[in-house]
This record gives structure tokens, sequence and C-alpha cells, in this order.
């Protein structure tokens, strides 16, 4: 398989996600006002309704929009931002069973340390496993193979399990659309009641070439694996992988990306897939917006959806503790009276693993036209921040594209300029009295910390381009993977 370098577009699911390179026009669109940090801030939100916070239960919803108040025009524009953030599990609290599916990839160019690290990756996750989980495993070459069928996990039944793992062989070709298409059919078979928690761990290095091939085609399957509340888990094995097949199946399953170079990093990524199974707090999550009049969504960042008439909806999935997820919009607001205008309600719904008053929170969006110059300039800096997160994902997207064909210098003066503008809207971040106010509810991250995580992320892809494509060492693209997988993380 040729070696690819690294796709830095992971789910800022999990700074960069595909935000900017996911970005889904509805219709076409004006760009995004260009600028650094925020700048001064006229706080009217209170006054209007242009953010709420609602939820008491394991999920709360911080719902907002980019600007209080806007000036009339015909083409009003501002973002709508949502945040979903789940509490901390109570001690003593039961922890979650799991349903947990195995996918492994043994066709011909898994040979050697791939298929090696492929075994010992799903054999790790059979011993993390818990009694009374339930485990099955899949494996695929040109067809897919049931290795094993849904098990409850005992004393008695684990060694059997993890044997059938290691006498896996390779195969012939890829057809990873059958392996993911039986390994749902297959996983759906465990009935463990609506309380239980669903994931899939897809090890393989991407390299489909029968059955379904293309990205889009690949992102449609898992998509299904999105409506049936399976997440899926992938780990590019070894560092000649894939990058933008198995990110794109993480992402529009609601699931993470990881990779590893050996062996050695795969009980770090299975004990963390476990831990937040057993700490998930709530499943199927959906966020609904429900817009107003005339109100029109140009983009959805980094989040797929769906659209009737004149709701959007937003499928967020299963909830470990103490985890955020969001989704950005660029709406269009009908600007051409002063006075109040709506922008639509919004609602989140979700099954509550923990509390059983838990379920449900909405609420509404407005903005105010002002004709007197006192309109908000400048965005809420919580908007801010997220906006600019997309930018630094979709810069490094194109300088690791502008990379590949060679040109390192124009990728390198891309990645400066980003960086200098994410240290220029440090600098420029409000005092900590202004943004206290401002902060989603029941949001643990700092304002800094994502744009502190971008610049030192941004630093990092700078020294890892430093080397020419050709001349790039495989301790290079690790580095560079981990570096992607770090930032990913930080956009659910």
């Amino acid at each position: 398989m040729k070696t690819r370098t690294i796709l830095l577009s992971s789910v800022l699911c999990s700074v960069l996600s595909s935000a900017g390179a996911l970005a889904i026009p509805l219709r076409a669109s004006a760009p995004a006002a260009s600028g650094g940090g925020p700048g001064p801030l006229v706080d009217d939100s209170s006054k209007n309704g242009s953010r709420f916070s609602a939820g008491k239960a394991s999920l709360t919803l911080d719902a907002r929009l980019g600007h209080a108040s806007i000036a009339p025009g015909k083409n009003g524009e501002t973002f709508l931002f949502a945040q979903i953030s789940s509490v901390e599990k109570a001690v003593g609290k039961k922890s979650t069973p799991i349903n947990l599916g195995i996918v492994i990839d043994r066709s011909g160019s898994m040979n050697g340390a791939r298929i090696t690290n492929a075994i010992a990756g799903a054999v790790e996750a059979v011993e993390k496993a818990r009694n009374g989980d339930v485990v099955s495993v899949v494996s695929f070459d040109d067809t897919a193979k049931v290795e094993v069928p849904p098990t409850v996990i005992s004393d008695e039944s684990r060694g059997s399990v993890e044997r059938a793992i290691r006498a896996i062989r390779l195969g012939g070709s890829t057809c990873m659309s059958c392996g993911l298409e039986t390994s749902l059919q297959t996983m759906l078979r465990a009935h463990e009641g609506d309380s239980s928690v669903n994931r899939m761990v897809l090890l393989s290095d991407g390299a489909a070439n029968i059955g379904v091939r293309d990205v889009p085609g690949l992102r449609a399957i898992a998509g299904r694996f999105r409506d049936k509340g399976v997440p899926i888990s992938t780990v590019g094995v070894d560092l000649d992988f894939d990058e933008k097949v198995m990110t794109a199946i993480a992402n529009e399953s609601n699931g993470k990306h990881h990779f590893v170079a050996n062996a050695a990093g795969l009980p770090a990524i299975f004990a963390e897939e476990f831990d937040s199974a057993v700490a998930s707090v709530a499943k199927d999550a959906e966020l609904s917006i429900d817009l107003a009049g005339d109100v029109e969504v140009e983009e959805v960042f980094d989040r797929p959806f769906r659209r009737v008439g004149s709701k959007v909806f937003v499928p967020f999935g299963t909830f470990g503790e103490r985890q955020e997820k969001t989704v950005l919009m660029r709406v269009r607001i009908p600007a051409s009276h002063v006075g109040p205008v709506d922008v639509g309600d919004v609602k989140l719904a979700y099954r509550d693993l923990v509390d059983p008053v838990g379920g449900e929170c909405s609420g509404h969006l407005a903005l105010v036209v002002k004709d007197d110059g006192t309109e908000q300039k400048e965005l809420d800096p919580f908007v801010q921040n997220r906006v600019e997160r997309n930018r630094t994902a979709k810069t490094l997207t194109t300088a690791n594209d502008l990379f590949e064909k060679g040109k390192k210098e124009e990728a390198m003066r891309i990645i400066a300029e980003r960086k200098v503008a994410v240290d220029r809207a440090i600098a420029a971040a409000p005092p900590p009295s202004v943004l206290a106010p401002l902060k989603p509810k029941g949001s643990f991250r700092g304002w800094n910390d994502d744009f502190e995580t971008q610049s030192s992320s941004l630093g990092a892809a700078s020294q890892g381009f430093s080397a020419a494509p050709s001349a790039e060492s495989a301790a290079g693209r690790s580095e560079r993977k981990k570096n992607a997988s770090k930032v990913s993380g930080s956009m659910d």
C-alpha cells in the first residue's frame, strides 16, 4: 500500500477534527468574517434570548448565537453554536453493560506487524472486558467471517474468545464494507436491553480494494451504524494506513479515530475506549433545531446531520462522563426590519443511563436587529473560539495536502500565518471576569484551553513539515499522527 502522510482531519469525535474540511454547505454562502480573537463585548443575551442553558440531569445544553444583535441588511449572518456537556457519574452508580463488536482486517495488506498488532489489540479488548459484557468478533478479507458470535464474557468464556481471535490468519483482498456490515448484523443479535452501550472497534489499514471502496460509500455505511446507535472507533494499524478512510468512518458514526505504531500503544487505546463506554451517562442523544420563519442554515460544520422541512437534526450518540460535544452552524437571519427576530427552538433528546428524570431539555433563540449603530460587532468569545478551531483544522488539512505534493515551504507558510492569528487571539483574550458569565453551563474546559491546544498543535505541525515528504521518517509520521489525535480529541 502506498505510504500516505497523515491527513490532519480526525474530529477536532475527537483541534483537528475535519471541522473545516467537512463543513457541509446547504446552499452557496459568503465566507466567514475574518479576524482574530474577541474584541470588546456587549452582552445583550439576557435581554433578547440569544443564549440559553438548560438541563439538570446527565446532560446539559448550552446554545447561543454568535451575535445578540445585528445591523439591518439583506444578508444578516451569524453562527449558531451548541455545546452538550455530561455530568460526572456519582460514586456507587451501577456500571453500564457493554455490547462490543471487534472487526479485524485479515487481508493480505495486513501482513507482518499489522495483523500481529490487530490480533493483540483484539485480545487486549477481551482482557479488558468485564464479566457480563457481550463481545462479538468478525474478521474480513474478500469475505467476512464471524469468528466469535455475541458471547457473554465470563471466567469460563473469556479464554475461548481469546483463542478464537489468536487463530485468525491472513487472507486475500480487502472488503471492508463486508466486515462492517456483517459485524453490525452480528452485534444487533445481542439483546442486552435499553441500558447497554454499543461500541465497535475496527482494526485495519484502511486499504479497501473490493466491495465499497470510496470514502462517500464507507461514510454512508458508517451512518447506518450511527443510526443504529453503534459508534465505530477506528484503529489505524502501523504507520502505513489510509487515514482519510479510517477518520471518515469514525467521524460519521460518532466514534473516535486512533492509530498505533506498534502493539505497545494498544493497551492505552483500549483502556480509553472501555473507560469511556463504562462511564457512559447517556445514549442516543440528538439535537434538533427548528428554524423560525425565513432563517436559513448555510453550513453545518464537523457533524453529520439531516434536514426535514424547517428542522435540522444533529445526532451526538453516546456520552461518557465529563464529556463535551459541540456543533457549529452558519445561519442567515432575515434582517430587513428593526426589532426582535426569532431564530428557532433548540431541543436535546437522549436516553439517560443514570438519572431516570433526564432525557430532554430545550430552549429558544432570538436576536435583535438594530439600526442605531449599537449592534454587537464582535462574536461571542466562545463562538469565536469554535470558529477559529474550524479555521485551524482547515489550515492543517490544506498544509498536509501541500506537503504531500512536495510544496513544503507553502505548507509551512500557511501554518505559520495561522499560528500568528491564534496567538494573537490568545493575547487578546477578554479578562476572566468577562468570560465567566458567558461560559457554557456545565463546561469543564477553559476558554484558553482550546486556543492553547491549537497553538501547540500548529507548532508541532510546523516541525513535522520541516523534512521533505520523501525523506520523512517513520518517527516523523508517528509524531504527526500523535499530534492529530491529540487535537482531534478537543473538538468532540
